[in-house]
Parts: structure tokens; sequence; C-alpha cells
């Protein structure tokens, strides 16, 4: 409201920095995934083969030997039927974090819009059309309320460049100005 000002500044859906940014503490901690890894699917173990001599023979003859058996049929459908179950629960957990993370989201945007976020410092776009990069944003009455307009460096007034809330330092591509803010 115009007739409470004593101070100007840019609110901003996203300002560089704020300060005392407390208001969703109730909300809580971001929370932290909990799947961990994907398990690896397994590889079926095959038979260690070795080519050893055949005992009794004179001129050297070899066969095959296995000296480490592989996976037989029921290992391999144990190993697959535990990788199948463990894929399933890490999808169930994944699906788990993804509705936290989404709740907390929600919550966190609902106490978002309670508040005016006031940018203090660094760079943030403004609804302020016309402007040409080096105007200065100075705030003016607008019914009761408060609107900034743009105000070339030669028309600026001693008390305009004191209430100026920021400088432009270019034009966004749907023409509102991007400021940098005025520090107080």
């Amino acid at each position: 409201m115009w007739a409470d000002a004593v101070m100007f500044s840019i609110k901003s859906t996203a300002p560089s920095f704020v300060g005392g940014d407390s208001w969703a503490s109730d909300v809580g901690p971001r929370p932290s995934p909990q799947a961990g890894a994907a398990p690896i699917q397994p590889l079926r173990r095959a038979d260690v083969v070795t080519q050893q001599p055949v005992p009794g023979t004179n001129s050297p003859e070899y066969e095959d030997v296995v000296t480490e058996p592989g996976d037989t049929d029921e290992e391999w459908a144990e190993k697959q039927a535990a990788y199948t179950a463990a894929l399933a629960a890490h999808n169930a957990a994944e699906q788990q974090d993804a509705d936290s993370m989404a709740a907390f989201d929600a919550a966190l945007e609902t106490e978002r819009q309670k508040v005016d976020r006031i940018a203090i410092a660094g760079r943030v776009p403004v609804n302020v059309l016309g402007a040409q990069p080096g105007d200065y944003i100075v705030p003016v009455q607008d019914g009761a309320g408060i609107k900034g307009i743009p105000v070339r460096k030669v028309d600026l007034t001693h008390s305009q460049y004191l209430d100026a809330v920021g400088r432009v330092i270019s034009i966004e591509p749907d023409g509102r100005a991007y400021v940098m803010v005025k520090a107080v």
C-alpha cells in the first residue's frame, strides 16, 4: 500500500538472494531418497570346463572335464526370482520416493504462496515494460498500491534515485526488464 510505504524493494517469485527466509520451516526438511541403487540383473554362472589327459592312452588324448559346475536350472530360477522380487521392491521404493517428493514440493509451494519474497540483492526480472538497459526502476503510486516505472538516468531526480529499487541490465524476451537489485 502506497500510504503505508516506508521504503521500497522488489517482490519476486524467484529472487537470487533473500533474507530471513524461514517461511518453510513448518514443512520440514526435504525427504531423502530411500530406494537406493537398482538391483543388478544376475548372470547365469556357466560350467568351467578344462581339458585333461585321458588315463591309459599311449598317444595323449584329452577329454573335457567340468572343474567348476555352473548354475543348475533350479539355482538359475532362484536367482531370477530373487532379482524379480528385488526389482519390484526397488521400483515400489522409487515410486514412494517420487510420491514423498511430490507431496513435499506441493506443501512447500503452498507455504511459499503465503509470503512475499523480497529480493535484497542479485538480479531478477520485474513486471515493468518499456524500459531500456541503464534505466532505473522507480516506485510510483498506482491507486492505493505501488508499481514500478522506468526512468532514464538523465531524467532521474535525487528523490527518485533514493527510492529506486534497481537498474535495468537487460530486457527479457517477453519485454520485461531484468534488474540488478539496488541494496539499501
